[in-house]
């Protein structure tokens, strides 16, 4: 009988495992975290990517302040030259690399070096008003915050992985505008696979609902925040990694004013702090091999108990209410991740997955025609790391 590679590796403890496992996730993602290793706190490293994205920056600089917009139309005028600008240095090899946050700290020093020229000073407010507190801290910059004009919404899928979060915010010029977060939860971490400015609530989530797929957000409305403990674990963070890799450009458009609107939305007083789920308190690998033992079918494996941990530690944990979630796309991510990263020794643990799909779905009494959907995907994987970024109709 084939040995799981956890087990051949049972030296390291859990937490180097689960360590490596998030490396190995995506292969951006270790591109961009050995390069955060390599560089923070080393000056010298942070200068050389500097120095790198600093040709890039003039450009851009330059390009901007021939526009004669001002205020929120030239802070879309700059997102939307990032994002394309930043999906081809993605493409470059690691000695080339530039980051998002590389090539806006070297735009800012560029449009500071201009001194009091009255165009690199309304691009320089642009760029204050996009990036989120720590590149603000980094840069000198400052900005007002941006100010929530209402109510935040979101609604889920019928899976519950795969969100929508919706927060009006004032503009100088006066209307409203409604910024769309379309998060991912089926992967390793969060993804915001999707985001930006939309006219009205109505419009956005029919833009959301066409992303996630009719079947998947059938009967999907806007609901109050009830549980601030989820959203914050699904929100982006300003001091996550500079990418996760595969980005698209549309994506980067929205990198880093994303980042700034969550900080301004995670900063109103939460409704609730935490609302998990009791199954969600209630885990642990004793809990499915007792399952295992009294409902499923067939033969029991030998080394049911380690390939129950293995499988704990392979389903994505980082928020942890979402734990008992199994859409398509959680269960294709997870096969891949699990191939990724036992490769021969994969077949056995993923023979455990249809197993793993029904005892997650009958803790959450999910539909028997969702749960089928979900045990579709258990018999191979054709997700790819770029795919993890991308947006998934169910």
């Amino acid at each position: 009988m084939p040995v799981s590679r956890k087990r051949k590796k049972s030296a390291k403890s859990t937490a180097a495992v689960r360590a490596e496992r998030r490396r190995a996730h995506t292969r951006q993602v270790r591109l961009a975290q050995s390069l955060a290793e390599i560089v923070a706190g080393q000056e010298q490293g942070q200068a050389m990517r500097l120095e790198l994205a600093h040709p890039h920056a003039v450009a851009l600089a330059a390009e901007l302040m021939t526009t004669p917009k001002t205020g929120t139309a030239l802070e879309d005028e700059l997102c939307a030259r990032l994002g394309p600008l930043l999906a081809g240095l993605a493409e470059l090899p690691l000695d080339a690399y530039v980051g998002p946050d590389h090539l806006t700290d070297a735009l800012a020093g560029v449009l500071l070096d201009a001194g009091d020229d009255e165009a690199a000073r309304r691009v320089l407010a642009a760029l204050a008003a996009i990036l989120p507190s720590t590149a603000l801290d980094r840069t000198g910059l400052d900005a007002p915050d941006p100010q929530v004009a209402g109510e935040v919404r979101w609604t889920r899928d019928r899976w519950g992985s795969r969100f929508a979060v919706l927060a009006p915010f004032a503009t100088p010029e006066g209307p409203v505008r409604w910024y769309l977060w379309d998060i991912d939860a089926c992967a390793f971490v969060p993804v915001a696979v999707h985001a930006g400015f939309y006219a009205s609530p109505e419009e956005a989530l029919a833009a959301w609902q066409v992303g996630v797929g009719a079947f998947a957000a059938g009967g999907t409305s806007w609901r109050r925040i009830d549980d601030f403990g989820l959203l914050l674990d699904l929100l982006p963070k300003p001091d996550e990694v500079s990418a996760l890799g595969g980005e698209s450009a549309e994506q980067f458009t929205e990198y880093h004013r994303c980042r700034r609107l969550a900080e301004a939305v995670l900063d109103l007083p939460p409704v609730l702090t935490m609302n998990v789920p009791e199954t969600a308190l209630d885990l642990g690998p004793e809990r499915f091999v007792t399952w295992w033992r009294t409902r499923a079918e067939g033969p029991e494996p030998a080394n049911l108990k380690a390939l129950t941990e293995e499988m704990f530690d392979s389903w994505p944990i980082l928020a942890r209410a979402l734990f008992d979630t199994c859409s398509p796309h959680r269960v294709e991510s997870v096969s891949h991740q699990i191939r990724e990263e036992y490769r021969e020794d994969a077949d056995e643990l993923l023979a455990l997955l249809p197993a793993w799909v029904t005892w997650l779905s009958e803790r959450t009494g999910l539909p028997a025609e969702l749960r089928e959907r979900a045990l579709a995907r258990t018999g191979g994987a054709t997700t790819t790391e770029n795919d993890l970024m991308r947006r998934v109709v169910e």
